[in-house]
């Protein structure tokens, strides 16, 4: 075996009621003064609050954010990075979705590199960490409370870029994820069985994020289901939470591929919740691994999905097969089409231009150029 690495990049308290140490954990980490990184809705509807009250009950003064929004927008990581000047933070504890998360890390980049746009610090690792970051997910999706990674939407191109900044915690607590109708628990459960397909089918073997990867589809097919027919069912958000962790650490390890780029290329043109683009791109990159990728990843795939194979099964067959089980799930959970959702082909090949730029492109196996990007969209929109 040759030497690999992998960082799951910060501690991780999880389990049902974890949020209630975001207090003292806040306090550990030297935190004074806080601001709440969140959505006005997730205040509305009392999810963020109970947070927020932690926080106050522990002592900590407390400063709320919530002008948080979906593609986390350049200017608005920019007006957070000025709030948080203006009002003399030293830590920030984001609640909220992926975008949120990405929010506030992009806050933390230009706070510590004293800047004044996160439009200067995308593609850039971090030079300083200046301020202390505590990150609560209330989806089961993206993984965004582990990941260094944050992809924010540039306001003035319509590009998503990927800057980087590490939390220094991640919060994990299924109960923030309750209240998440069956609509967007759905599609952010499709988000972590991308990850954790896209982390084993791209190029950056690594035994460890295979690992997390094949335990992670595994946990999605079994939970996803239930958690969308049950919102409130305990083991299901539960099973969910860890399934989304596990696949945030899958991809830190490996990264994805060209799922991704279709989600983060097409959706940035057209404003698509990140997980509905993401489920929209998994069947196809079950066939593009076939074409272009090795033979065991896909079987590390069946593996993951329980789907029994043999040596003499073709691997486009075999390929075929995992594709057919991601579309019957998302029948089963109800995801619209592309079709449906009223985009044309035409409308998706559009989507090709941007592919190359996006940061997850150059994991795909092989090396795609512009007709292999075509055939993968094509693909895509025509078989679900």
């Amino acid at each position: 075996m040759s030497a690999y690495m992998w960082n799951t990049f910060c501690p991780t308290l999880f389990g049902t009621g974890a949020s209630k140490e975001a207090g003292n954990k806040a306090k550990e980490l030297g935190m004074h003064r806080v601001m709440v990184c969140t959505e006005q809705a997730l205040c509305e509807f009392k999810v963020a609050t109970q947070v927020i009250e932690v926080l106050k009950e522990t002592g900590l003064e407390v400063f709320i954010f919530d002008k948080c929004r979906a593609d986390a927008p350049s200017d608005i990581c920019d007006e957070g990075a000025a709030f948080v000047r203006e009002h003399e933070i030293d830590g920030i504890v984001a609640v909220g979705g992926g975008s949120t998360l990405d929010t506030a890390k992009a806050i933390g980049i230009i706070i510590s590199q004293n800047g004044s746009t996160i439009r200067d610090y995308y593609g850039i690792g971090e030079a300083e960490h200046e301020i202390k970051l505590i990150t609560l997910s209330t989806t089961s999706g993206t993984g965004s409370e582990i990941s260094q990674w944050a992809v924010i939407g540039d306001t003035v191109t319509g590009a998503k870029e990927m800057p980087i900044y590490k939390p220094d915690m991640a919060i994990v607590d299924p109960v923030l994820t309750y209240s998440l109708p069956a609509g967007p628990t759905a599609a952010t459960g499709m988000d972590v069985l991308a990850h954790c397909v896209e982390a084993i089918t791209n190029r950056n073997y690594n035994p460890y994020g295979y690992i997390l990867g094949k335990e992670g589809i595994k946990l999605t097919l079994k939970w996803l289901p239930a958690a969308v027919r049950e919102p409130k069912n305990a083991e299901a958000r539960e099973m969910m939470s860890l399934a989304a962790n596990l696949g945030g650490m899958a991809i830190s390890a490996c990264g994805c591929q060209i799922g991704h780029s279709f989600s983060q290329t097409f959706g940035a043109q057209n404003h698509i919740p990140h997980g509905l683009g993401c489920a929209w791109g998994l069947p196809g990159v079950m066939i593009y691994t076939a074409k272009y990728g090795e033979r065991k990843n896909l079987e590390a795939v069946a593996d993951g999905m329980e789907i029994a194979y043999t040596q003499d099964i073709d691997t486009m067959q075999l390929a075929e097969v995992l594709a057919d089980r991601v579309v019957k799930l998302m029948k089963e959970l109800k995801i619209p089409s592309i079709r449906d959702s009223g985009y044309t082909l035409e409308d998706c090949l559009l989507a090709a231009d941007r592919f190359a730029h996006d940061g997850a492109f150059g994991n795909s196996p092989g090396n795609p150029g512009r007709k292999e990007i075509e055939a993968f969209i094509k693909y895509t929109y025509d078989v679900y």
